[in-house]
């Protein structure tokens, strides 16, 4: 059974921002800037169609909820559990409201019926008029919106990666969705880097690998693991 808090990776990045922290590889504070030329909402539409594809899947409804994931502390229930909050916390916060500390969502329903929904009304919350402008709250602590819907971007494609290694499947985002998620990573992984929830240690990945498998080594993820 997944923890309550097993969605704390969001917490743990909203502590390093509150905290003033640097989180960019050269030192510097976020810049959103760095983001692709792509609309963020648009981006993020595109990753929650590949992930729903992931969980609709023929392979998904075969696999066991206790089977494996490239998350050494996550069976497939818990990696299910993990993104369904995610997605809760990450809509709450692109419609400007409050997501209380202590509320944990369960799923009752198989993930090709849980997901789906949830990633649309995900989807249309950040592609709202204003949802990617100001701030947004996540576990208490204020962060740019731009910061808050690049860290939905990032959930959608690692945990999504994820899902489809656990159930045997290959996965394809489009190629912007891949090099925006890979720059928060890049400018994520130094302050998060070994912190309890936070990012485990980098996997080395070979110079000519793609965008996804540099974001999955730089997030602490074997791109090559296999159940």
């Amino acid at each position: 059974m997944p923890r309550a808090g097993e969605y704390r990776e969001l917490s743990t990045i909203a502590e390093v921002w509150g905290a003033g922290v640097p989180i960019d590889s050269a030192g510097r504070p976020y810049d959103p800037r760095r983001q692709s030329r792509m609309s963020t909402s648009k981006l993020i539409a595109s990753a929650a169609e590949t992930v729903t594809a992931v969980v609709t899947a023929p392979q998904m409804s075969a696999v066991r909820m206790e089977s494996p994931t490239p998350s050494a502390d996550c069976d497939v229930h818990g990696l299910c559990h993990h993104l369904l909050n995610s997605i809760h916390i990450c809509r709450t916060a692109a419609r400007k409201e409050t997501w209380p500390a202590d509320r944990v969502v369960t799923m009752d329903q198989p993930p090709w019926v849980t997901f789906p929904p949830e990633l649309l009304t995900l989807s249309q919350a950040w592609a709202a008029p204003g949802a990617t402008e100001g701030a947004v709250e996540i576990h208490g602590r204020m962060l740019p919106a731009a910061l808050g819907a690049g860290i939905t971007l990032m959930e959608l494609v690692v945990h999504g990666w994820e899902l489809a290694r656990a159930s045997g499947q290959d996965v394809t985002y489009d190629d912007a969705v891949l090099e925006a998620a890979l720059t928060q990573v890049e400018q994520l992984a130094p302050g998060l880097r070994g912190m309890p929830d936070g990012f485990g240690p980098e996997v080395p990945v070979p110079a000519t690998a793609g965008a996804l498998d540099r974001l999955l080594g730089l997030s602490g993820r074997d791109p090559y693991w296999k159940p």
